[in-house]
């Protein structure tokens, strides 16, 4: 195992995949910084370094869905995974190993854009807001939703031999959940009731508006509500929008959510991996 991570890490380090997307995360640090400044001058919005520290984790998944497809595929166009096999090295480290790899290329795509957000960052709008406590637990979940997206899109890209098909499974993929995270957000962020106004006449012809409340139809039931939230802690995409906004609600549960997907999709995968037939 050791030697196959030695060997990943070197290639990762001449990897211009990798590279691209630690280019592209200090790049979106950059913009990100200094377009919320100007929000925050301009428009006179209301924005704070917590928010701009935090603001990867909505695209990150496209990223490390992006990479895993085409460092794995890589490994399948070249040969690398049957010279691998044929000097002696089991299957389970093979698959191990490229999942390590890519769960770490994907964490320091992460780090680098909040360093970079820090650097930027920092002298436009001061330090955090939140308590260090809370700061710590958002970094930890977020690291863990990162290795849980690794694990998953390792998955996809180590069960099939395709790069290009792979990579554009792995893309439509996370922009399912993209959407379908938009859409549980847009229900839990549902009103209870809508302010309605009914207009009626008293004597004189006088016109009068009444303001009542109106209950909201598309408004979740409480079963309903704990069930989106539920989808919406367990998704990593959901829990990237919600370390994004700074607003986690579940952040212990979020993590262990990280944590079972990231043993789940592992075990799937190097059971799958056993018994595929490598041409």
């Amino acid at each position: 195992m050791s030697k196959l991570l030695h060997a990943n890490f070197l290639r990762l380090g001449k990897d211009k995949y990798f590279w691209i997307g630690m280019i592209a995360m200090i790049l979106y640090g950059v913009i990100s910084c200094v377009g919320q400044y100007r929000n925050l001058k301009v428009y006179e919005t209301s924005v704070t370094f917590d928010s701009v520290f935090f603001g990867s984790h909505v695209i990150i998944g496209m990223l490390i869905a992006a990479f895993c497809s085409l460092f794995v595929g890589t490994e399948y166009s070249d040969g690398t995974i049957r010279n691998k096999l044929m000097v002696g090295c089991s299957r389970r480290d093979i698959y191990l190993s490229n999942f390590i790899t890519c769960a770490a290329a994907g964490a320091l795509m992460s780090f680098i854009y909040m360093f970079t957000a820090c650097i930027v960052g920092i002298p436009l709008f001061g330090f955090f807001e939140m308590e260090w406590q809370t700061v710590v637990i958002y970094v930890l979940d977020g690291l863990l939703m990162v290795i849980a997206l690794a694990a998953f899109f390792s998955m996809l890209s180590m069960m099939n031999q395709n790069k290009t098909l792979v990579a554009i499974i792995s893309m439509a993929g996370i922009f399912a959940l993209l959407f379908f995270t938009l859409y549980i957000t847009m229900k839990l962020g549902e009103p209870e009731f809508f302010d309605g106004v009914t207009m009626s006449k008293t004597v004189g012809d006088t016109v009068t508006q009444t303001i009542e409340k109106i209950p909201n139809p598309m408004y979740l039931s409480p079963s309903q509500r704990s069930f989106y939230q539920f989808l919406y802690d367990f998704i990593p995409t959901g829990q990237g929008i919600q370390i994004s906004a700074g607003a986690v609600t579940h952040p212990c549960a979020a993590g262990l959510y990280s944590a079972g997907i990231t043993a789940a999709a592992n075990l799937a995968g190097i059971w799958g991996f056993n018994r595929k037939d490598l041409k």
